[in-house]
């Protein structure tokens, strides 16, 4: 009854917005990830892929700032350049 007042949170928008590019683009999708913007297609003939899901993964620690969240509780030497 009250299902359609909650908010979406941002990594169902993130599916959604996958969802309506990849009707659009035929079959190409754009990801967000902690290293950038990456398009995806796929091989339909290929049996198996360099990185597998991992390209989707890397999106869900992004959208869902689960990848800052683990940057941000990391410990940082001093002097250290990273």
């Amino acid at each position: 009854m009250g299902e359609l007042e909650f908010e979406q949170k941002a990594p169902v928008k993130a599916v959604d917005a996958a969802l309506v590019e990849q009707g659009r683009d035929g079959g190409e999708l754009r990801l967000s990830t902690p290293g950038g913007r990456f398009q995806v297609r796929w091989d339909e003939a290929g049996s198996a892929t360099a990185l597998g899901q991992l390209a989707f993964f890397a999106e869900f620690l992004e959208v869902s700032g689960l990848f800052e969240g683990i940057c941000s509780s990391c410990v940082r030497r001093e002097g250290s350049n990273a």
